[in-house]
């Protein structure tokens, strides 16, 4: 599943659901700073494993308010579950914690605690949760939310992979999901879709909302009480159009109870459009072993990505070392963008020296810096007959190209002697080059010296090896195009998805995986 840092912005939150609030504000302070509490309607806790993160905002409308607090109290459900505290909150007894927030101006995130069953605990169960926020220049805030131990449990169906789209041309997803749990889903469900870079969704809907960025998406809500043992699907399916140059990507959903806890990566603030067609509804279906839990999908368009080689020319005297510069640029049509996908790599491109010399620059595990040489082809030796290497990116457009530098040797004159270069596809993702003529460059030599020479005594043998990409190339999993791990050093600045905040969307078992510039709940093994 993807996980997605969470981004809770409350203000914008608060049109989504209705938690019980209870604000004091005497008349003294009516036209000066108030503070608003945005915590969810309800917690669903299940009966076995851990519940949600606890989402719970606060603003200061109205000026800035200092000296804020807020105290969290779950002791309604003493015996029936523990607490693990996050963020910055500090435990102050048996299913309490205080927030301290400080000076506030604007909004604010907390992220108190997530709660976990204890073996008393049984479907039904009840308790609350309450909250008191106080400011030494604002009227105190109190709010609630309820708790049920059980509750729904919305699993979904997976999309299928999706293959041979042409270029630009439309294709369908339809979301699907069962309620798996104890309790309904009584006030309805939530409905978030998101994709990765290279389509764009059709805003046509009108209870939906859109965003501008395709891996942003679109969230719906539906009113529809889903009970226990239902399942249904969306009435009509979501259009999706791929751009002309792409070649891969996914899609990818989730769904909630209306009030309960939200995705992490969810922000209404990011969906400014609304549809202007019918709304979009939810029909009855069959419930069975189809729905597992991801909404996730792949596909892949028939667009063709040209590979094509780059040689280089050994230059020198014999016994001299020199260094060549080798690679691949991929010249298009297509975009072999497959971030946060399977993928490690773009393919892989294949280099044999010309006969009488030798690649001496292999440099070891210790002698690569970060930054510095990377060794981004293996065998990880100096001279082998040949080398592959890595397309590092997985983000690789139409322009770009990834190079290798490799120090030779000429230890010989070989009449007539050419290595060469060969660009090779990722079988999981190929390019689909249909221009076998370009697949293979030749590595020429001009030495001069005697046919007969042995390398100079003096000649430099020491190992080095620089691997460079375009700028505009991306290594995989970064935003500014560097890769890591051993893999081609390269700058650029793509950036990634997840427009969503600074949200990135990670794919991992079928889930996605968006990132934000907030405190995350340390990870629970």
């Amino acid at each position: 599943m993807l996980t997605i840092p969470r981004i809770w912005r409350t203000a914008a939150a608060a049109a989504l659901t209705t938690a019980a609030l209870t604000i004091a504000t005497p008349a003294a302070h009516a036209a000066g700073t108030t503070l608003v509490l945005d915590a969810q309607e309800n917690y669903y806790l299940p009966t076995e494993g851990e519940g949600p993160n606890l989402d719970l905002g606060i603003t200061a409308s109205g000026g800035a308010a200092h000296d804020v607090s807020v105290v969290v109290d779950a002791s309604s459900l003493a015996g029936k579950a523990t607490m693990v505290v996050t963020g910055d909150c500090v435990s102050t007894g048996a299913l309490k914690v205080k927030c301290e927030v400080g000076p506030l101006s604007g909004k604010e995130s907390i992220d108190p605690f997530f709660l976990k069953p204890t073996a008393a605990a049984k479907a039904g169960d009840t308790g609350a949760i309450t909250y008191t926020a106080t400011a030494s220049d604002a009227p105190t805030v109190k709010g609630k939310t309820d708790v049920l131990v059980g509750g729904p449990k919305l699993v979904r169906r997976p999309y299928p992979a999706l293959k041979g789209i042409a270029p630009g041309a439309v294709f369908e997803r339809t979301p699907a999901f069962a309620n798996t749990g104890t309790a309904p889903a009584d006030k309805g469900v939530m409905l978030l879709v998101q994709d990765s870079d290279g389509v764009s969704l059709a805003r046509d809907h009108s209870n939906c909302h859109y965003s501008d960025h395709a891996d942003v998406g679109a969230w719906c809500r539906f009113d529809t009480p889903v009970v226990p043992g239902s399942a249904y699907e969306t009435n009509a399916p979501l259009r999706y159009t791929a751009a002309t140059d792409t070649m891969y990507g996914y899609n990818t959903y989730v769904v909630w109870p209306v009030g309960g806890t939200a995705p992490d990566s969810f922000d209404p603030s990011d969906f400014p459009k609304t549809g202007t067609g019918a709304p979009l509804g939810l029909k009855s279906v069959a419930s069975g072993s189809g729905f597992t839990g991801s909404g996730y999908g792949t596909f892949a368009t028939t667009q063709h990505a040209d590979y094509e080689a780059l040689g280089d020319t050994v230059e020198g005297k014999v016994g001299d070392t020199v260094s060549i510069t080798v690679g691949v640029q991929n010249t298009g049509p297509g975009r072999m963008d497959f971030r946060w996908m399977d993928a490690d790599n773009s393919g892989t491109f294949v280099v044999t020296p010309p006969a009488g010399t030798t690649i001496t620059g292999a440099p070891g595990p210790g002698e690569q810096g970060d930054p510095g040489p990377l060794w981004n082809c293996t065998p990880r030796k100096a001279g082998a007959k040949s080398y592959t290497c890595d397309i590092g990116s997985t983000d690789f457009r139409p322009g770009d190209s990834v190079t290798q530098e490799f120090t030779v040797r000429i230890d010989r004159i070989v009449p007539g002697a050419r290595g060469s270069v060969k660009a090779v596809e990722n079988p999981d993702y190929p390019n689909r080059d249909d221009d076998a003529a370009n697949d293979t460059a030749a590595i020429t030599v001009k030495a001069t010296g005697s046919a007969t020479s042995s390398p100079s005594p003096s000649a430099s043998t020491s190992p080095s090896a620089t691997a460079t990409a375009s700028p505009s190339s991306s290594g995989a999993g970064t935003g500014n195009g560097a890769t890591t791990g051993g893999g081609l050093a390269a700058t650029g600045a793509d950036g990634v998805l997840l427009r969503a905040g600074t949200a990135f969307l990670l794919v991992a078992g079928g889930a996605l995986v968006f990132l934000a510039a907030r405190k995350l709940r340390p990870q629970r093994r």
